[in-house]
């Protein structure tokens, strides 16, 4: 056999070769890539569960708890004003 026979068949072979593994890097791939769905779906439904909880979360405590403190917070300020214009006397009376 001539040397140009031998460069013909071992690009032929390397390009069998060269195409089986594409088809095998592209199957690997796409099973990837379905697992990768299928964990970004759950990982989606998570993230939907815990925003819902964080809202009924916020609803249900942070905002009770929020007027409370804003309701203590005006009780200290009403106390402290009256407490000033008692004061005041007591230093206008000395």
């Amino acid at each position: 056999m001539e040397l140009s026979s031998w460069r013909d068949i071992i690009l032929i072979i390397w390009g069998l070769v060269a195409t089986v593994a594409m088809v095998f890097i592209s199957i690997m791939l796409f099973l990837f890539y379905r697992k990768t769905i299928s964990v970004l779906d759950s990982t989606d439904l998570m993230v939907n569960k815990v925003s819902d909880i964080v809202d009924y979360v916020n609803t249900e405590v942070v905002r009770p708890v929020s007027r409370f403190g804003t309701m203590i917070q005006g009780i200290m300020q009403g106390i402290s004003i009256f407490g000033s214009i008692f004061k005041k006397k007591e230093d206008q009376d000395e």
